[in-house]
């Protein structure tokens, strides 16, 4: 459910940081960045097909832990916030999807859960299956 959230928020994001970049450029652009490195957090199979340094692997792991995860996104969620009282616009969906995404990743830590991977986002065996394929 985290990862659905997630995937649906990047997905917001893109959209309706389009439909205001004319109007709120600077958010727009935050909004992209954002959906962009969710994207890159989300989906595992996408790091085996881009490889990436030591350096890069270590921040990855970082964000690994359920709760960094949710402060990301809540700050995230803030970020966009601050684009609806700068003018009321369409972010304001993306807005309460990153926060929904953020309690969902709160809750989890709460309940102290690992982090779970779909299937659907190439978890559950499906990056390692690649990885394999790829070598």
């Amino acid at each position: 459910m985290f990862t659905g959230a997630a995937i649906l928020s990047v997905l917001f994001l893109i959209i309706f940081s389009i439909t205001n970049i004319i109007s709120l450029i600077p958010f727009a652009i935050i909004s992209w960045v954002e959906a962009f490195f969710m994207i890159w957090l989300e989906i595992p199979l996408l790091t085996v097909c881009i490889p990436g340094g030591p350096k890069i692997d270590a921040f990855q792991r970082f964000f690994q832990n359920t709760l960094f995860r949710s402060i990301l996104y809540a700050v995230f969620a803030v970020l966009i916030w601050l684009s609806i009282l700068m003018k009321a616009s369409s972010l304001l969906v993306a807005a309460i999807t990153l926060s929904a995404t953020s309690i969902f990743y709160f809750i989890s830590v709460l309940k102290k859960e690992n982090l779970e991977r779909s299937g659907m986002t190439g978890g559950g065996g499906m990056a390692a299956a690649g990885a394999f394929t790829t070598v």
